[in-house]
């Protein structure tokens, strides 16, 4: 062992050339946890031992870039991947002046042709927009939220071409992730795409977001522990493909906020990158296993239709991971009350619904529908027509269609 002011050396020195490797952060969590804070830092920057224990699965091959000057690293990271001449760069009236403009520049000052695309929603049009303003273009960058990134990544993908994401906020897991929520018809629907060449967060940028977005960020990791059992569920009930090692994977990532939730409540910056890293850790999961499967069950069901309810009474509730923050309460209780293989209470204690409520309260977010605007009767409606939203995900809400006792008794018992 190092001596910890030599380790800490090293580590700067290996953060000053984070951008050269492609993390892994997949170790098995029982393992990490006998490692001190800054061997499990530099095992997830080196390591690549992660093997699947179904032996179907592998790590995508993506840059990741988290840095506090990594904006900077992008005309270096065209040139490493060899993306090419021309690019767009796809952002909205707000991202374009925190990095949109910078980017541009930094690509024009190496000889990239780099020209602008501003997007103003997640939905058809505007992905159309793209694709049509970027077909003599070699590659993309989508800089901006959740949003901006997946007209991003499906533009990309219709065009056959290369992109990157820079994340200007970390309200959810969908950077690394190979899917993107896309308005259709007046309804989101999640549609499959391919993985980004790289994801960038910029730490300084990060820091000046939007003060929702970090509850938000936790609100979406908690989704784990119910979308893990759901999909228990579709694997026991229905014969489902199943993988123990992406589970592990994904429900590590909620580990490690939950580990960090003082860091996190102080919004240090260690507690703000360990989020990051997270996010991104449970993105690549759902990259891995070839859909959102691992990290998106029941809760998101909820949420989802609030959306829909949202979109057709041209209003506005909570933001993503604010919604499904509260989704995962509600539907933690409900496995817990009719699915006897819920996580064990003794050996899983922060997986309980209560916990996660406390965890969620103690990080600053939302615990409760009628904090996002969405009454009881409302949720109720939500957690009662869920199930129908869609039928092809299996969840604790199809094995049991609730009935209003059982959403009545289950928001009471909660105190929503």
């Amino acid at each position: 062992m190092l001596p910890f002011a030599t380790f800490d050396l090293f580590l700067k020195i290996i953060s000053s050339f984070m951008w050269h490797f492609k993390p892994l952060i997949g170790l098995n969590r029982h393992y990490l946890s006998a490692l001190s804070e800054t061997e499990m830092i530099i095992l997830s920057l080196l390591d690549r031992s992660w093997t699947c224990s179904c032996g179907k699965h592998t790590i995508p091959s993506v840059e990741i870039i988290v840095d506090n000057k990594a904006l900077q690293k992008i005309p270096d990271l065209r040139n490493k991947l060899d993306l090419g001449k021309s690019c767009a760069i796809v952002d909205d009236v707000n991202t374009r002046k925190v990095a949109g403009l910078t980017v541009m520049d930094l690509l024009r000052s190496n000889h990239c042709s780099a020209s602008e695309v501003i997007v103003d929603n997640p939905d058809e049009t505007n992905v159309s927009k793209v694709v049509a303003a970027t077909q003599d273009k070699d590659f993309l960058i989508g800089v901006g939220g959740t949003s901006v990134l997946d007209v991003t990544k499906l533009a990309a993908y219709r065009k056959g071409s290369k992109y990157i994401l820079f994340s200007t906020g970390i309200a959810n897991n969908g950077m690394s992730s190979k899917t993107c929520s896309i308005i259709v018809g007046g309804k989101k629907e999640t549609i499959p795409v391919n993985l980004a060449d790289a994801v960038i967060v910029d730490m300084t940028i990060i820091s000046d977001a939007p003060s929702w977005m970090i509850p938000a960020g936790c609100g979406d990791l908690a989704a784990e522990v119910a979308a893990i059992k759901d999909w228990q569920l579709g694997r026991d009930d229905k014969n489902e493909p199943y993988c123990d090692s992406v589970a592990d994977w994904e429900i590590s990532a909620l580990d490690s906020v939950m580990n960090n939730k003082e860091q996190i409540r102080s919004r240090t910056e260690k507690g703000t990158e360990a989020l990051v890293w997270a996010l991104i850790k449970s993105g690549l999961g759902m990259s891995i296993w070839g859909s959102s499967r691992p990290a998106s069950g029941s809760e998101h069901l909820w949420s989802h239709w609030l959306d829909h309810y949202a979109e057709e009474h041209n209003t506005r509730l909570g933001q993503h991971g604010e919604q499904v923050g509260i989704g995962t309460l509600l539907m933690a209780k409900y496995h817990q009350l009719y699915n006897p293989n819920w996580w064990n209470a003794e050996e899983h204690p922060n997986y309980q619904a209560e916990a996660i409520m406390s965890f969620l309260r103690d990080i600053g977010a939302y615990a409760n529908p009628a904090e996002i605007g969405v009454s009881r009767e409302l949720s109720i409606e939500a957690f009662l027509g869920a199930w129908q939203y869609r039928k092809d995900r299996y969840t604790i809400l199809h094995r049991r269609h609730p009935n209003l006792s059982d959403a009545e008794k289950v928001t009471s018992e909660l105190g929503m």
